[in-house]
């Protein structure tokens, strides 16, 4: 049976709406898979999902006589992704139905990421697509401003350069984001998002993918030091003095794991020196 991972952006959260590049991965240590086993974790979700996808017109076609039918006799999406952190829950599934229900699969990617997007807009009520195009593939993909995508086969092997602080809270990623796209409107604020922030994310993408460990923490500390001074709303109060230890040393260096306000804070360098308890090495 296929698992479908959860996903993981590495890098560009926010950014990408001001045009920066971004670099997102699979999540290996979560997913979900198709499972006729056991109980359905939501019941009735599928079905809902089932007469959103038949009310509504797409650009290719779907099995759904199939879809009801299996859901009918207990089959049923299993995952262990955390749900309303950032990690591809809904996009998990969202790939999982795309690949089972979906009778002609586009090819190329800015179709796909469309199409996948599509579907889970019935989570978002508008998608990207990239979150469920990550999980189909597998694979990692860097983004070039909003619309250009590239797949990045050769991945460096970034084991135990990062890890996930689990803030045990779920949030939903539209308010934070409509935050952002608030304060943008102050040209002083978005004139050093692009300023500062931008350059700083795609330097450390640059540097991830050239494999240049000493760089990529140069540049961690330069987007964890903006988005501790002006992205306050995203970082959860309990966790405000963990960042600025890590600011303040050289063992590590945290940033929003996405849209933040909760989920993961995404760090690299020494886990072990934060003091955190709930913490996943990736």
């Amino acid at each position: 049976m296929r698992h479908y991972h959860g996903k993981l952006l590495l890098l560009g959260e926010y950014t990408i709406l001001r045009g920066s590049q971004g670099l997102a991965l699979p999540l290996e240590m979560f997913s979900g898979y198709w499972s006729q086993k056991g109980v359905d974790p939501a019941p009735g979700v599928l079905l809902k999902i089932a007469d959103y996808l038949e009310e509504n017109t797409f650009p290719f076609e779907l099995d759904l006589v199939r879809f009801r039918k299996e859901v009918a006799v207990g089959w049923h999406f299993t995952s262990d992704i955390p749900f309303g952190y950032g990690a591809g829950s809904s996009g998990a599934l969202t790939a999982g139905i795309y690949d089972r229900y979906v009778t002609k699969k586009a090819e190329e990617l800015p179709q796909l990421k469309k199409e996948l997007g599509l579907i889970e807009g019935f989570f978002h009520g508008a998608s990207s697509g990239i979150d469920p195009l990550i999980c189909y593939l597998n694979q990692s993909i860097l983004l070039r401003g909003k619309d250009q995508l590239e797949v990045v086969k050769n991945i460096p092997d970034y084991r135990g350069q990062f890890f996930l602080i689990d803030t045990q809270v779920s949030r939903k990623t539209a308010p934070l984001v409509q935050i952002f796209l608030e304060k943008s409107k102050d040209p002083n604020y978005r004139n050093r998002c692009d300023a500062e922030l931008i350059p700083a994310v795609d330097g450390a993408i640059e540097a991830f993918l050239n494999q240049d460990r000493d760089g990529l923490f140069e540049q961690w500390h330069e987007i964890s030091f903006f988005q501790y001074k002006y992205f306050q709303e995203m970082i959860p109060e309990a966790f405000r003095q963990v960042w600025l230890d890590g600011l303040a040393g050289s063992d590590y260096k945290l940033k929003l794991c996405g849209a933040g306000g909760g989920g993961f804070i995404l760090g690299i360098g020494n886990s072990e020196k934060c003091g955190v308890d709930d913490v996943l090495k990736i």
